[in-house]
């Protein structure tokens, strides 16, 4: 299982490195008087994501007893994406007004959804899941391509080994030496110690990412602020996982599903870095 595990998280890894290495190179290309915008291929990655991750929490809202409709949080995650995407600070139309006008018009949506067919039973709650799937993978992965726009692609690869180290600093130091359970009525493998070793693994990760970017010339945050960046992805990257791990428990199930080997499913990875997003963002750009 662990070794499984291994192997699928370095495949992703280098799907990762490849993918934001074409994202930077391709924000270098000039077609006269009309560079590509940043994040292009971000976006996309973005996008491919969103579709597995609202098939699985489609899944969890029906193993809940909720109504999903999979095409609906798709079509609001893309639309969500878009708007995040192509109102930039600096774009003439550049305003919060369309990412809340998708939202809205996903949750008028979702009413008309679960309608159908005269039925008013449960329309609130099945609409309710449905908006809030649409801003928690939409919105939360908007803030990358937020940040996309202030920063190197590498600073995103760096976001996520900072916030996935402080998942494996949490296991290795949890088997080791855990003996106080974190939280054992939600996630009881948790530990006091594997927390407290991620987050120290977390804030490693970060100084040695800043200390490296910064050779590479590209902006670097002062030592100490970095240290803090580390600190707070890790917790929150905790508070995601646990967020995730309550929705899980409340539908009766251990993983979002079985697609990555050893993993679970496109959920169980995206977890953490849901959360994390606008902590990055803010630390990074804002």
């Amino acid at each position: 299982m662990l070794s499984m595990r291994l192997i699928t998280g370095l495949l992703l890894l280098v799907v990762a490195i490849c993918l934001l290495w074409l994202d930077e190179w391709m924000a270098t290309i000039d077609f006269g008087e009309a560079p590509l915008p940043r994040g292009i291929v971000l976006l996309l990655l973005c996008m491919l994501a969103s579709i597995f991750a609202a098939i699985e929490l489609s899944l969890i809202a029906a193993a809940s007893g909720r109504r999903p409709a999979v095409a609906l949080v798709v079509a609001g995650c893309w639309a969500l994406l878009l708007t995040i995407w192509s109102n930039t600070p600096d774009s003439a139309n550049g305003t919060i007004g369309w990412p809340l006008s998708v939202i809205a018009a996903a949750w008028f949506g979702s009413l008309l959804v679960y309608t159908r067919g005269k039925r008013i039973e449960g329309v609130f709650a099945d609409a309710a899941v449905s908006t809030t799937s649409i801003i928690y993978i939409g919105g939360l992965l908007g803030f990358y391509l937020l940040l996309r726009q202030d920063v190197s692609a590498w600073w995103i690869l760096a976001v996520i080994l900072i916030t996935k180290s402080c998942d494996i600093g949490a296991y290795f130091t949890g088997m080791s030496i855990g003996r106080h359970k974190l939280i054992p009525w939600l996630s009881p493998g948790k530990t006091v110690e594997g927390f407290v070793g991620g987050i120290v693994l977390a804030m490693i990760v970060a100084a040695i990412a800043n200390w490296l970017l910064a050779g590479e010339g590209y902006v670097a945050l002062p030592v100490g602020m970095a240290l803090l960046l580390g600190l707070l992805l890790a917790v929150f990257g905790q508070a995601g996982d646990l967020c995730m791990s309550l929705l899980k428990r409340d539908a009766g199930i251990k993983d979002s599903s079985t697609i990555l080997p050893g993993m679970g499913g496109v959920m169980d990875v995206l977890d953490s870095l849901l959360l994390v997003a606008p902590i990055a963002w803010l630390m990074l750009a804002a």
